[in-house]
């Protein structure tokens, strides 16, 4: 279930739209960019696919469109920060082109590097740009001029506490419960500021915390004082998070991003993260042969079936139940069928199987999908049907009457045994209890006697032309 916040957000886009918004970014000459687009629908966007996908380029991308609005070099990005020329790298031919709003008014705005230098439309668009790469996971020891605050005897001569929302959320995303938070100064080296936290009385600093209660409070002090408006970007959020505080991290994003009207667009590896957000919230990029592959609105498991190591299923079958998938695996069991490349989903209903069945059909749903219903059910848009005229366990279990003996003779029992079973369980109201009401009539297991029933059902009931036809009928609907 998404958070309140998603919701939230919509709501408010609805009435107030975000005063500075990056719609989309195109890319030309860059890592294998060829003109692709990436766009972003909605406040906070995560960019998901595998390293070397394309995912850091177009966070690079994205945080070098706008200049400062003090004009502070030290906090300006630049394209040649991200992307540098160097003895190996020939960086030029490169264009960035963004959609940029500004208020109500759709702008596009363009950086190119035609050969030497970078070029700027101008006046350069001006916003406050957070960036945060994966060195923020580094522990502060190894910062440079950190080693030499915590070699001292040095004394704290000011601090900054962190508010109370900050706070309690420091504590929900962490799991802890901080009386107090700040950031310190020291007497050693005023400038650089360093992390102190309390529990039960007991006070420790960002030299003795872990990765992700070290990176957790440095982001959250970032964002404390945010300018509304501002842009964040932050790659790889998930990064020394475990599931539950990369959930909750993303629920003080999707908060901060409504209360401040901020635009977050970030990159990850992870489901937990792409679960908090909704559709619109979530980008694949992949390699493709001209180059990335962006695909939009892509489910969490999607995403980790594409980045996972192993043959991933390119069809999708939508089912009501587990039976109906034993059913349709007997039927194309000797058909020149990849199961590898297929997955089966039960889903619930046949009302949900059409459902999903329907939303599969529009060409930006991220996967290649159809419905299977039961023969007994009305055909719908994007569906095929199982073979027959009844629900599956009473189609089987009623054509299965003069096979009787092929039936013993598999589960190895008498014909006499098969037989009064079989009449018994035929006389129970609610027919989804068959395969279990007569598995215990023999001793035995409940999915064991259904794959056997759809098995000699499909060999022996079936003709070779419904085993035919049905095989058709599901690689023709789910054909590339």
């Amino acid at each position: 279930m998404l958070h309140q916040e998603v919701n939230a957000i919509k709501s408010r886009m609805l009435s107030n739209p975000w005063p500075k918004f990056v719609q989309s970014v195109e890319i030309q000459g860059l890592r294998g960019w060829s003109g692709q687009q990436v766009r972003f629908p909605f406040p906070v966007c995560a960019i998901a696919g595998e390293n070397g996908s394309g995912k850091s380029t177009v966070l690079k991308a994205v945080a070098s469109i706008y200049d400062h609005p003090s004009g502070d070099k030290a906090k300006r990005f630049f394209p040649s920060d991200f992307f540098p020329q160097t003895a190996w790298d020939n960086v030029s031919d490169v264009s960035l082109v963004f959609q940029i709003a500004e208020g109500t008014t759709t702008k596009t705005y363009k950086i190119a590097k035609p050969s030497k230098r970078w070029r700027f439309q101008t006046p350069r668009l001006k916003r406050h740009v957070v960036w945060q790469d994966i060195s923020r996971t580094l522990p502060i020891s190894a910062e440079v001029g950190y080693a030499k605050i915590a070699n001292s005897v040095a004394r704290e001569i000011a601090s900054d506490s962190l508010t109370e929302p900050l706070k309690t959320y420091y504590s929900n995303i962490m799991g802890k419960r901080y009386t107090h938070a700040s950031w310190a100064q020291s007497d050693v080296d005023e400038e650089k500021k360093i992390g102190v936290v309390e529990i039960n009385g007991a006070k420790y600093s960002q030299f003795h915390q872990g990765a992700g209660e070290d990176a957790t409070l440095d982001l959250l002090t970032l964002l404390q004082d945010v300018p509304d408006t501002s842009l964040v970007i932050i790659d790889e959020i998930e990064a020394s998070l475990h599931p539950r505080s990369q959930r909750r991290i993303m629920h003080f994003l999707l908060w901060i991003a409504r209360t401040k009207q901020i635009q977050v667009v970030l990159s990850t590896h992870s489901q937990y993260i792409l679960s908090e957000l909704p559709d619109e919230g979530r980008i694949f990029i992949e390699r493709g042969q001209d180059g990335p592959v962006v695909s939009y609105g892509i489910t969490p498991e999607y995403a980790l079936n594409r980045m996972d190591d192993y043959i991933r299923p390119k069809k999708y079958i939508f089912t009501e139940d587990r039976e109906a998938i034993v059913v349709a695996k007997a039927i194309l069991l000797k058909k020149n069928i990849n199961f590898e490349e297929l997955k089966f989903i039960p889903v619930g209903a046949s009302n949900d199987v059409s459902s999903a069945a329907h939303a599969a059909s529009c060409k930006d749903f991220p996967i290649k999908a159809v419905g299977l219903l039961d023969a007994d059910m009305p055909l719908k848009q994007n569906c095929f049907r199982l073979p027959g005229t009844l629900a599956p366990e009473k189609e089987i279990f009623s054509s299965l009457l003069p096979h009787i003996a092929i039936i013993a003779d598999k589960l190895d029992k008498s014909v006499q045994t098969i037989s009064d079973a079989v009449e018994l369980t035929m006389t129970v109201a609610d027919h989804h209890q068959w395969p279990s009401y007569f598995a215990e009539r023999i001793g035995e297991s409940a999915n064991y006697v259904w794959e056997t029933f759809c098995r000699i059902w499909a060999a022996h009931v079936l003709t070779e032309e419904q085993r035919d036809q049905f095989a058709n009928d599901l690689l023709r609907e789910i054909q590339p």
